[in-house]
């Protein structure tokens, strides 16, 4: 069972999910917390990602502000997944950092001077972070700043690697100076060529007119 350590130690299933009783009846030095435990979620996108059920750390100091708390949380676990070039295994330490302010009463002030109970039901997007029961949930916090931070189409080279020998280049990249030619261009190519051919001729022509002109005068 995860246990949630602070100097009044509480017990949790979950560590997104904090104890602050101790930081909510003190003002001054932050409450510090350390969790560790599964990940109640999947974070991070397709090809790499902590899988839902991987060992987590979190490290966290909550300050009492008055009439809120401030949450500094750290997130670390390793992410796993493919890389989108060669589809080689990944395996890497993935770290997140979250930090926001969890309201204590109804009159905390969330946002461009509207407190929680004023915001009512006319702004539908608009859910304040609050302490519940002693505790705060920073699991929406980590699913989005993860889903920021991990690669979308990760490769090796993110992670100083080389992808395989065999493996080809990415669209729009050249494997050689000698490459070649796209198709897609060759009958633009091919009628380049054919009017700067007519321009040099016409050219010639009109050239040797002129010389003539001259040497009948």
């Amino acid at each position: 069972m995860l246990r949630v350590k602070g100097k009044n130690d509480g017990v949790t299933t979950d560590p997104f999910q904090l104890e602050v009783r101790e930081a909510l009846r003190a003002t001054g030095l932050p409450q510090h917390l350390t969790a560790t435990g599964p990940s109640p979620v999947r974070l991070g996108g397709e090809m790499l990602g902590v899988e839902e059920g991987t060992p987590v750390e979190v490290v966290a100091d909550v300050s009492n502000l008055g009439e809120s708390l401030l949450v500094d949380a750290t997130v670390y676990a390793r992410a796993t997944g493919q890389c989108s070039r060669c589809l080689a295994d990944l395996d890497e330490p993935f770290s997140v950092h979250v930090s926001d302010v969890f309201g204590t009463t109804s009159d905390f002030i969330t946002r461009d001077g509207v407190s929680g109970a004023e915001a009512g039901d006319d702004d539908d997007d608009f859910e304040p972070l609050m302490v519940d029961d002693d505790m705060v949930d920073i699991t929406q916090l980590v699913l989005d700043e993860a889903g920021l931070t991990l690669p979308f189409s990760p490769v090796c080279g993110d992670y100083g690697r080389e992808c395989a020998g065999d493996t080809p280049a990415p669209d729009g990249v050249s494997g050689g100076d000698d490459a070649a030619p796209d198709p897609r261009w060759a009958g633009l190519a091919e009628l380049a060529g054919d009017l700067t051919d007519d321009g040099e001729g016409a050219g010639a022509e009109g050239a040797g007119e002129t010389r003539d002109r001259r040497n009948d005068a």
